[in-house]
């Protein structure tokens, strides 16, 4: 199991050596997280380690994909649109669409993704 969790360090970037590390848990805590170890076949220290690697992972990713998905653009212009989130939600800033039926707009979109889907 430990060359396992080496391996996936090296794949994720990290250095093989490793360095000595304390740590104060609550009582209760550790007891749970040496029983889910053992359960799982694993040392302590292994647990640990492999949690704060999974971890650490996900915020690496969740921020990754934050930083992608959404270019910061600060000024509005005819040719490129305000694009900002606002409480987790994508707002792009654009000039009023007149006689836009938004009805119909929606219904395109999804017999357009029926078909994608079908094509499948």
């Amino acid at each position: 199991m430990r060359k396992f969790i080496r391996s996936k360090l090296l794949q994720l970037g990290y250095a093989a050596t490793f360095v000595p590390t304390s740590m104060n848990l609550p009582p209760q805590l550790q007891q749970e997280a040496e029983e889910w170890a053992s359960r799982q076949g694993l040392s302590f220290e292994q647990f640990i380690l492999q949690a704060v690697t999974e971890k650490v992972t996900a915020l690496n990713q969740q921020n990754t994909e934050a930083t992608i998905q959404v270019p910061e653009v600060h000024s509005s212009t005819p040719q490129q649109p305000r694009v900002y989130r606002k409480d987790g939600i994508l707002v792009i800033e654009t000039e009023p669409i007149n006689n836009l039926d938004l009805n119909a707009f929606i219904d395109e979109l999804r017999e357009e993704r029926i078909r994608e889907q079908m094509a499948w």
